[in-house]
């Protein structure tokens, strides 16, 4: 009988996550709502940021180290 295990993948980013280099896809920098790095994001992030930034929400950008933060204290608590 074959069982299935899962299997995590640590080292590798979301498709459409922010990064630190400006790309074709990541065209549009913004800064981390926590720290104020300069992260790059694509279209759709760009626009749903912006949307939620309009309609009086705080910053929703991370840079990878504060997101990375902000999970591992979810997992914690």
């Amino acid at each position: 009988m074959t069982t299935l295990q899962p299997v995590l993948i640590t080292n590798t980013e979301p498709a459409n996550g922010p990064t630190s280099l400006l790309t074709e896809q990541d065209e549009h920098e913004v800064r981390c709502g926590i720290c104020a790095r300069e992260v790059c994001v694509g279209e759709e992030i760009y626009r749903l940021g912006s949307q939620a930034m309009d309609s009086g929400l705080d910053n929703p950008f991370r840079c990878e180290v504060c997101a990375d933060e902000f999970d591992d204290f979810h997992l914690r608590t």
